[in-house]
Order: structure tokens, then sequence, then C-alpha cells
């Protein structure tokens, strides 16, 4: 195991933050695989789920049963650790430009933008650790939700493996060419060096909530990396059979969050995984007490896939989200 710190220099003086990066050396006849996690700072599932991983490559490093090069950076996100604001970390989007760290990623090398702020170079800094990679996989987590991926539509079948071992219970599926996420962009350096194709795969990996931290799931979420891991050839192991997990797919724009009208607090009706028809209700939002209450309901038969995990939502906040699907 090496561990490197690059360093990423500030854009106000007297502050020095850094990225660590793992990394796991074998035998280079096994796909190269890139995990990080965090690029949304404050979203802890995925960090915790690295760090049972390590032991595990750590181990196989050690035994020689490694066939694939495998880089980890637990935390991928050290600007967003910074914007601590009255005790709440908000690690979604740049305070300083305001844009959403999984978006608006460069198309320049980190050392062609001396000049442009930490953020941009931040994101460069890590499309170049990941574009080397056969295989990438970013980590990042929901309100709440269950274990779901995003895959580009033309590697479902990829996906899909990578959906039994991680026991994802929905692709969300984009035929989208636009680099939007990080994923994405992987996608469109490894397009530009001619790469695309059966040969790499990258995708996002949402760890169910927010607030799903418990040593439990971070066993099972280590577990389903080393179990993808040995099913694509990058460790060598044998590990028991697992009880399969019904999958569904659908296209990702086919996932409709709804928001509320109204402020208030919110009653919800249904939780994770539910199935509800059209019109059903889903929740209800008090805005005041002893007065009528708004009621959501949903646009379609479908399950419900996610819910905001703050009880209390402004005017205009999506506040559940629903996968337009057939009733089983």
């Amino acid at each position: 195991m090496e561990i490197e710190r690059i360093t990423l220099n500030s854009d106000t003086p007297g502050q020095e933050l850094s990225l660590r990066v793992v990394r796991f050396s074998g035998a280079e006849n096994g796909p190269a695989v890139y995990i990080q996690a965090a690029l949304h700072s404050h979203e802890i599932p995925g960090m915790v789920a690295i760090d049972g991983l390590i032991s595990r490559l750590a181990e196989a490093e050690n035994d020689a049963r490694l066939a694939g090069s495998v880089t980890l950076v637990p935390h991928a996100n050290p600007i967003g650790l910074t914007q601590g604001v009255y005790g709440e970390t908000l690690g979604r989007f740049d305070l300083n430009g305001r844009i959403n760290f999984n978006r608006s990623f460069p198309t320049e090398a980190a050392e062609k933008l001396t000049g442009r702020t930490t953020a941009e170079r931040l994101k460069a800094t890590l499309l170049a650790l990941a574009e080397k990679a056969d295989v990438v996989l970013d980590l990042h987590c929901d309100d709440e939700g269950p274990v779901y991926l995003y895959v580009s539509e033309q590697q479902l079948n990829e996906g899909r493996r990578l959906a039994r071992a991680m026991q994802a219970t929905v692709i969300l599926t984009d035929a989208s060419n636009d680099p939007i996420s990080f994923d994405l962009a992987v996608g469109g350096r490894w397009a530009a060096q001619n790469r695309e194709g059966d040969a790499c795969f990258a995708a996002t990996i949402e760890l169910r909530g927010m607030m799903d931290v418990t040593p439990t799931f971070a066993e099972q979420d280590a577990d389903g990396l080393y179990r993808y891991l040995v099913d694509i050839g990058t460790v060598i192991d044998e590990l028991p059979t697992i009880f399969p997990v019904e999958t569904i797919v659908g296209d990702v724009d086919a996932a409709q969050l709804i928001p509320t009208p109204v402020p208030g607090a919110l009653l919800y009706d249904v939780e994770i995984g539910d199935w509800v028809r059209e019109g059903q209700r889903l929740a209800v939002v008090m805005s005041e007490p002893g007065m009528v209450h708004h009621e959501i309901r949903s646009p379609f038969d479908g399950q419900v896939m996610t819910r905001r995990d703050r009880r209390f939502a402004r005017r205009g906040d999506d506040v559940i989200k629903v996968l337009r699907h057939p009733l089983p």
C-alpha cells in the first residue's frame, strides 16, 4: 500500500488543502480500478465503506492476489470540509463559485489551471487520477434512500453486475452523452482517448441516506465493493454465494422529484421502497397547526426511491422521489 498526498493551493493566503490517495499494486493483468468517496464532502457512507475495503485490499496485496491496481481517494473534497456554517458542513456546492462539486468539470489538465480556482483544479486532479483506470466508481448517498446506481445506458450490463455485488435495488440509466457528473466526465475523457466501450466502465453508487453511517452498513458496502473487484478479476479470491436482490431498471428521467407548493412540517405516509399508485397520498405538509394540511400525491404508479431527510420544507423544496414503473 502506498499513500500520496496531493497538495491543492487554496484560493486565499495561509491555507493549504490536500488529497489523500491510497494505492494498491498488483500484477497488472487485471482491470485497474479507481474508487472515490465524498465528492459531496458531507456524504460519509462511502468514506466509511472505503475504510473497510482498505484492510481487505491490503491483505490481498500481501498475499499477491491483486491482478490489477486499485486507487482509492477516501475523501475527494477537502474544500467542502472547510465549509462549516453555524456547525453544519455544507459540501454539496462550492460556496465561492456556487457550483455543485459534481458538475461543471474542466476539460483542461490540472497543470494548465494554475490561475483558476481551487475547486476547478480539484476536479481536474480527480479526473486525471480516474481516467487512468479501467473502472471508476464514485460513491455518494442521498437524503434517505436505498443503495442504487447511475450508469450510462450503453453500460447497463456491467451496471447489473455491479448492482448484484452491491445489492442495489435500482439502476437509473442515462442515454445522454452530456458529461454533467463525475462518472460521465470520466467517460468523456475515455472517449477522447478512444477507450470507450466494454473495456471501460464508470458508475455512481448511492449508498442509502445521509444518516446511514453504521458499522453494519459500512461492512456491507465494503463487502460489496470487494465482491465487485473479485467479480471483474482485479482481486483473486473465492467468495460465498449471495442471495440476489431484485433490481429495478429505469431511465433517469423516469425518477421524478416532487416539490411541495407550501412550506411546513413533513409527515410521510410511505417508506423507501414502497410501491404506490397514481394519486396515492405520499405525505402531508402541515403549514399551520389547526389549519388544513396540504397533501402530496403520486403523479403515477411506481416505487418510492428517496425522501428528504429534513422534516421541515420551504415552498418549492423537493421532498420525495418516485420512480415511474409498472406495479409488480
